[in-house]
């Protein structure tokens, strides 16, 4: 009876949003302003022009200029404005202040003529430079044409960026996860952003905006937004570019990809294929020490060989109705494969002591081998649906996926200090089936009021279903046998009900924006082997968010920001399930984990554009950390809550020495508290620590059209909750150049320079102290080379939101 009872009160929240939103359709103001950028003598065309606001120079939209420098934007609020552009080797400029109100709601600004920056360098001309990396109270943009990252793919560009934190295939950004993947403003799979991230390369992207205060539009579970802007194909007809990169280690990795676009003056059509071969190199080495009990010491050492393919194709055709109302199809496939030659060997020494005298060696080889198929399709449909600008946006998506991935020993034998062979212990087979669906339905509106008011709104159901087959098998006379103690089949089920609303309003000089979320969220987990349900759970939570902006004087700029956030466990880590991996590690799913809520607080003042200082504190509830228990020799690992208090701060300074060189310096620090209340763990004193990390990039622009860019971060070892992470730092070294008339571009980079791209740490638990650290093959050269034809070098028109993006994400 509750939770029905819930269910009319968000129903309730949703039919009151949507009937507001008829109601006041007739108080909205649309404004329009359009102008022409120029440069010395001929109009400007892809252009980057952005409307802000005249009080603040607060963003309010962007524009790529068309072919013939032409711009609009439309359906604005009544205020004051001011538009700015930016252009390669041309000096920021700016209209005067435009005024658009009720009686002169059309402005036309007329020409922007834009001014080269140049410089002797020698004989040889140097043309200005954008800044690579930009602050505002928001968010951090990198202006990836300003770079030298076009042959880089995704995942090493967010590597190379001192404010985001890459750990594997993982990424954080000021050290906080729940990371969405904005792809021209559309919500993209989470299940697909490895993909993305491993073969989408730096050409076909414009600038990324890290937004690091997202509004209550974005889903509970999402702390940091990664907005990517790609080159759009404003020409009609067909245009395209081709790429390839390259690189070498230990092992070699390659990508090759085209874009395609056709564009005509009702429809557009675009195609995107990527393949990715990489062939990975891995090293681990750690180890294990019982504590408070007796047993041996274990010494570990890993060395794994992954063969990695990843095609992928997007393809998506939009149909203009009439200026007011679009409809549009799209269908994304990404398969990721292992191959069967992968190879994974392990050591591990026994000692009655760490580091002492070998008593017995264990000795495995095996290999690993899986599949993945991701598939999303989504019809959609956009319009304004009166004169006076209200707009909406319909999208269903489906989603199925498929995958199953196995590992498989060879071998495993334990040999004494001479290299005799002692016993040859059981081999076995672990296999995971999985298969998912997920179906979404949303719906968003934008409405612009008079007074400078501006509304947000929406709502969004989300059903999903997840299946689960663990088994495995062990050798026996020549066989596989079915071992029921590791074997289940789980059931997941999720649904999500969720409505939004956000107001903007312009208080005088004050920007104000509050926002609240509401989700209804149900999660059961069904164990189809012991006739079981482990997991039956319902939460209603409301995750309110707050900004405030305000100029303080002509040169600083005060924002103040709060946003609670959830992060809820996912289909493989809430399951119950048993995976055996050696006679001496066992993993397990935890039915018990609770969801993890933060409450962020943080201020923030920028300085003439180019000195930003935050300060923050963030309460968490409830964080996830995978823990070992030792039970008879053999550590099982489960994912366990605990709580964590931080306070701390970041700065960011951008400065420009001369017209060909800029950089930016960046620092955080945290000062970390957790405490643990669990069975097994109540006793355990958490130690307080400080998180460090601290960051230098530097950009050159050279004589005969070469750029020289430099990078360097460094994060310092650190306490996250019972786990002692062991520092990393990274640099970069890229030198970017054209041929064939700016046609053909290449980049020649060195990565990861003096190897310091590791990942691990030590973990204290109750009873047992481990230790694992990895280096992934990260010290590599690379050359990417990009070739564009057509007109411009484009990517695809903007696609829709998917709207399952917060589900996939958690997908296995």
């Amino acid at each position: 009876m509750k939770q029905t009872l819930t269910h009319q009160r968000l129903v309730t929240l949703l039919t009151c949003i949507c009937l507001s939103v008829a109601t006041h359709a007739s108080g909205i103001a649309q404004g329009k302003v359009h102008g022409i950028v120029k440069d010395a003598s001929n109009a400007a065309p892809f252009a980057t022009v952005t409307l802000l606001t005249a009080i603040d120079s607060s963003l309010v939209k962007g524009k790529i200029t068309d072919e013939q420098g032409q711009f609009v934007f439309e359906n604005l609020p009544y205020g004051q404005y001011l538009v700015a552009v930016r252009y390669v080797g041309f000096q920021p400029t700016y209209s005067k202040m435009i005024q658009v109100q009720a009686d002169h709601p059309t402005q036309d600004i007329g020409i922007l003529q834009l001014q080269r920056n140049t410089n002797q360098l020698g004989e040889v001309l140097v043309q200005a430079q954008r800044q690579v990396v930009e602050r505002s109270p928001d968010r951090y943009t990198l202006n990836v044409e300003a770079s030298t990252f076009q042959t880089d793919n995704l995942l090493d560009i967010f590597r190379a960026m001192p404010f985001v934190q890459v750990q594997g295939e993982s990424v954080s950004v000021n050290g906080k996860g729940g990371i969405l993947i904005l792809l021209d403003k559309v919500q993209m799979p989470g299940a697909t952003m490895q993909s993305i991230m491993a073969t989408m390369t730096g050409d076909e992207i414009e600038k990324i905006d890290f937004i690091t205060n997202p509004s209550s539009r974005y889903p509970a579970n999402i702390s940091t937004v990664i907005s990517i802007t790609t080159k759009k194909a404003r020409t009609l007809g067909l245009t395209g570019s081709a790429r390839s990169t390259v690189s070498q280690s230990i092992r070699g990795r390659g990508l090759v990809g085209t874009s395609l676009t056709y564009r005509q003056s009702k429809w557009v059509s675009n195609l995107n294929l990527n393949y990715n071969r990489s062939l990975t190199h891995s090293e681990h080495n750690g180890y294990r020490v019982p504590l408070n009990v007796n047993g041996p010491a274990l010494r570990e050492y890993g060395l794994f060989r992954y063969n990695n393919t990843i095609p992928s194709v997007r393809g998506m055709v939009e149909y203009t109705l009439s200026d007011k109302h679009a409809l549009g199809i799209q269908a994304n496939y990404v398969q990721t494969r292992v191959d069967d030659n992968t190879t994974l060997s392990k050591r591990i020494d026994f000692a009655k002591q760490l580091n002492g005298t070998t008593d017995s060696t264990l000795v495995a080889d095996g290999r690993e081998y899986s599949t993945r198929h991701v598939q999303s399709y989504s019809l959609y449909y956009t319009g304004k649906l009166d004169s006076l600008g209200k707009s909406v946006d319909l999208i269903f998506t489906y989603t199925p996926i498929q995958g199953n991935t196995t590992n498989e020993m060879l071998s495993q034998n334990m040999y004494g200090p001479d290299g005799s062979l002692l016993a040859s212990l059981r081999r076995v087979r672990n296999d995971n089936q999985s298969r998912a669906n997920i179906m979404v339905g949303q719906m968003d509106w934008e409405l612009p009021f008079r007074n400078n008011w501006n509304v947000t709104a929406g709502g969004k159901m989300t059903l999903s279903g997840n299946r689960t087959q663990p088994t495995q098998d062990y050798l026996q006379d020549g066989r596989f046998i079915r071992d029921e103690a590791f074997s289940f089949e789980n059931v997941f089920t999720e649904n999500i009900l969720a409505g939004y609303t956000t107001l903007d309003k312009q208080l005088g000089k004050t920007t104000l924006r509050a926002g609240m979320r509401a989700e209804h969220a149900t999660m059961l987990v069904e164990d189809k082997v012991n006739k079981r349900k482990p997991v039956d759970r319902s939460f209603t939570d409301f995750f309110p968010t707050l900004m405030l902006s305000r100029p303080i004087t002509d040169d600083l700029v005060m924002t103040l920001n709060y946003r609670k956030t959830v992060q809820r466990p996912g289909f493989s880590v809430l399951t119950p399930y048993r995976v055996y991996l050696d006679d001496f590690t066992i993993e397990e799913g935890n039915p018990e984990l609770l969801p993890q809520y933060t409450h962020t607080f943080s201020v923030n003042g920028i300085y003439k554009s180019n000195l930003y200082v935050e300060l923050e504190y963030r309460q968490e509830q409830n964080v996830f950390l995978n823990l070992p228990i030792n039970q008879g020799g053999v550590a099982y690992w489960k994912n366990r809550n605990f709580d964590m208090t931080s306070v701390g701060g970041n700065v960011n300074y951008s400065y420009q020495v001369t017209n060909w060189w800029s950089g930016s310096v960046f620092g955080m620090g945290a000062l970390m508290t957790s405490a643990m209340q669990q069975k097994d763990f109540g006793d355990l004193a958490i130690p307080s620590s400080f998180y460090h990390t601290i960051g230098w990039q530097n950009s050159f622009s050279l004589p005969r059209d070469l750029k020289l860019e430099t990078g360097f971060n460094y994060t310092g070892p650190f306490n996250y909750g019972l786990a002692e992470l062991v520092g990393n730092h990274y640099t970069r070294i890229a030198l970017k150049g054209n041929l064939l008339n700016k046609q053909l571009q290449y980049t020649l980079a060195v990565l990861d320079v003096f190897r310091g791209s590791v990942n691990g740490g030590v973990v204290n638990s109750s009873n047992i102290q481990t230790r694992s650290v990895s280096y992934d093959d990260a010290r590599r050269v690379q050359l990417g080379v990009v070739y564009r034809f057509g007109k411009q070098t484009v990517k695809s028109a903007a696609t829709k939101k998917l709207g399952n993006e917060d589900v996939v994400n958690r997908a296995n």
